[in-house]
């Protein structure tokens, strides 16, 4: 099972060297959606992440297609409303390209679109969506009957709760207030991944 970490936008770029440095070796991608950040802060964090050991090809971009090409990272997200997977692949055929999604529907059509992977959730209750219902389960499980590419899901997912997705089917979990918020993200990771 893949394992990725998002950040959340909450920390500065030294507070997330230093957290990103310490876990990359546990897990398999790092997405970088830092909405608020500048180019120009991106370019640095992703510049003093590598020079620290992180191997580019851990590395996902989200949105920032722009950041991801001056940067030579070999892979972008798109979140719903980003640019269209065509555009990204007639522009990059290189790319790995994932996508947020949200329903069955959205899933059949990214696939087809040529998506590499799709993040689906949010699948429990978590603070991030404190406003939205959590979609569960079923809708997940769903999904990854009815596509061939990797599905990873995303939302709440905690000790607590990751063994509810045993029967699912994923590709893998991504974690982002669990990790990115702990005082200690790795010994947190570690947790994870052991349950």
């Amino acid at each position: 099972m893949e394992f990725h970490v998002i950040t959340d936008g909450k920390q500065t770029i030294d507070e997330l060297i230093s957290r990103l440095s310490i876990i990359h070796t546990e897990v398999d991608y790092i997405h970088i959606r830092e909405k608020t950040k500048s180019a120009s802060d991106m370019m640095e964090l992703l510049s003093v992440l590598v020079d620290k050991g992180v191997p580019k090809e851990k590395l996902v971009i989200n949105d920032r297609m722009d950041v991801a090409v001056l940067h030579n990272i070999p892979n972008i997200h798109l979140p719903s409303h980003g640019f269209s997977i065509q555009e990204v692949k007639k522009y990059r055929p290189s790319f790995r390209i994932g996508r947020s999604i949200h329903s069955l529907e959205e899933a059949i059509q990214c696939e087809s679109e040529g998506a590499d992977y799709l993040l689906y959730g949010h699948i429990f209750e978590t603070t991030c969506k404190a406003d939205l219902l959590p979609r569960g389960v079923e809708q997940l499980k769903a999904i990854c009957e009815n596509v061939t590419i990797p599905v990873i899901a995303i939302g709440g997912i905690t000790p607590e709760t990751i063994d509810q997705l045993n029967q699912t089917n994923i590709h893998g979990v991504a974690v982002m207030s669990y990790v990115m918020e702990s005082i200690d993200p790795k010994s947190a990771l570690m947790r994870l991944k052991k349950e």
